[in-house]
């Protein structure tokens, strides 16, 4: 005889009733949105390339976390309106701590060896008390996200050892400070679930910090050159040869306007939470398109750091546009128009497929084109119909200018 209820075990535990489970998951997904923020932060401030695109993937991963627990609490009675609310000041204070991490062995040290560990440790004790019939919908979504964490985690602690091995015994040290620091203001907030003992903050474990501000320009690691004006030092034949070679670049350019993505998330405020959830999506998407010509490049054997990597993008919108217009002409001027065609985004697919016969730009121009007609439904949402009424000739001329 098969056993009942699909062979769910402990099916006669009692649970957490559905206040203490909403009250629980609201403090790990606020987690989830801090971190969202930070790491948009630190992807543009950070200066190791390899640390900027997967600060850029996780923001998007926990965006997707946090609507996830957004979208199951208001199954659980709990409104938007009071689950968007910072569930404990003292969970907002080590966020914000966390936040002016200083360097990037400290802020990877706090993250992957405090924060993120923390959150999953409270989504297992979530998993052991839940009722495992009544709260399956939480059970099944938290299982799926302890995959994209644990990932997390293990890519944070390879980094943590690469980045180690080129600092000094004085900035390992710091780092160690540091951690001992947040796990201080963790537990003074009772943890990522609030039931630990709360104590008053060790002050003999205290470091301190400086407030987090954006760079004023791109940062790059010492294997790159920047150059603000595109392509200044490298060249296209005028042939079908060079026209590929140029779209390969242009898509490693692309980190500076994932960059520039990420300086709207973060310095947006008052926003409805979709439309940091959409900016979390551009900003990875853009960071792919960055991946996409970097591996192009490699494949057809180009050093990617010989030739001045593109930073205008953002040095543009941090000096030149305010946040509204950055994002209106990325948007709008930029990617609402490479919907036309020919030539846009359909035609550069075409070109590699029909002309150059090169199978993964093919592919990769297939998805660039796919997630253009995202990105420009972006700027149908939030610029055109949020931001100027649903006038697009009014959007259109604020495109213009830009």
């Amino acid at each position: 005889m098969m056993k009942p209820f699909m062979e769910i075990e402990d099916w006669d535990r009692i649970g957490l009733s559905v206040a203490e489970s909403a009250k629980r998951l609201q403090r790990i997904a606020y987690i989830d949105r801090q971190l969202m923020r930070i790491q948009a932060g630190h992807m543009i401030a950070r200066p190791e390339y390899e640390i900027k695109g997967a600060l850029g993937r996780m923001v998007w991963e926990d965006a997707s976390h946090y609507d996830q627990f957004r979208n199951r609490c208001k199954q659980m009675r709990m409104s938007t309106v009071a689950f968007d609310k910072c569930p404990d000041p003292f969970l907002e204070r080590t966020m914000i701590k966390l936040l002016d991490s200083g360097n990037t062995l400290t802020l990877l040290t706090a993250m992957f060896e405090v924060i993120k560990p923390a959150q999953i440790e409270a989504i297992q004790d979530y998993l052991s008390l839940a009722q495992p019939i009544a709260d399956y919908p939480t059970i099944h979504m938290l299982r799926h996200q302890l995959m994209d964490r644990e990932n997390q985690v293990q890519w944070g602690l390879e980094a943590i050892r690469a980045i180690s091995e080129q600092t000094n015994e004085e900035e390992r040290t710091q780092a160690e400070n540091w951690k001992a620091c947040m796990k201080d203001y963790l537990l003074a907030a009772g943890g990522v679930n609030g039931l630990g003992e709360r104590k008053e903050l060790d002050p003999t474990l205290e470091v301190a910090s400086t407030s987090f501000e954006l760079p004023e320009s791109s940062t790059r690691d010492s294997r790159f050159k920047k150059t603000v004006a595109k392509f200044t030092d490298v060249t296209f034949e005028d042939s079908d040869a060079g026209r590929f070679k140029r779209m390969m670049f242009t898509r490693f350019n692309e980190m500076t306007p994932a960059e520039a993505v990420a300086c709207v998330h973060f310095a947006s405020e008052g926003k409805p939470w979709l439309f940091y959830y959409d900016t979390a999506r551009h900003l990875w998407d853009e960071i792919r398109h960055s991946w996409f010509g970097e591996a192009a490049l490699r494949i057809h054997g180009f050093n990617i750091y010989e030739s001045a990597n593109w930073t205008g993008w953002y040095d543009m919108t941090q000096n030149l546009f305010s946040i509204e217009e950055a994002y209106t002409h990325l948007t709008i001027a930029i990617e609402k128009s490479a919907m036309k065609y020919p030539p846009g985004k359909r035609e550069e697919w075409e070109f590699c497929r029909d002309v150059v016969k090169d199978s993964l730009m093919t592919t990769f121009q297939d998805f660039d084109w796919a997630d253009e007609v995202v990105h420009a439904g972006f700027g149908q949402k939030w610029v055109i119909d949020h931001q100027y009424n649903g006038d697009s000739t009014q959007a259109q001329q604020a495109a213009d200018l830009t």
